[in-house]
């Protein structure tokens, strides 16, 4: 075996480095959750996004740094791999439940639906 290896080092070394990537891939949800935790541990609230954005996200983003100290980060624009969003939604269900829960209320409901407001007041006033 050790033979084997030894005349082989870059069919292993490149199996190794597959195997790493493979499994870093497959644990995203994992990884996602778990640094969010850390990160709630911590005390630093975030909200990850990525995607195409709404109008009313940076009114959005403002209000819930203001009101809560929670930093809305996009991690990702439209171009998403499904690691990413694993990761992403692990994430961020570990982050929201415990702003909500440090709150007592969906803040992230509250604040989107008054980014909205805002928005289509500021759109009425210039008509």
């Amino acid at each position: 075996m050790r033979a084997f290896f030894g005349s082989h080092k870059k069919l292993v070394a490149i199996l190794g480095l597959v195997t790493v990537l493979v499994v870093w891939w497959l644990a995203a949800p994992v990884r996602g959750s778990v640094s969010a935790r850390i990160d709630v541990a911590r005390g630093h609230y975030r909200l990850l996004t990525y995607g195409l954005p709404v109008s009313w996200l940076p009114q959005y983003a403002v209000l819930l740094r203001k009101r809560y100290g929670v930093e809305v980060h996009a991690v990702a624009g439209c171009v998403v791999s499904p690691a990413l969003i694993s990761y992403v939604d692990n994430y961020n269900r570990v982050s929201t439940a415990a702003v909500n829960r440090k709150f007592g209320h969906d803040v992230f409901k509250e604040c989107a639906e008054d980014a909205q407001k805002n928005l289509e007041q500021r759109r009425a006033v210039k008509e």
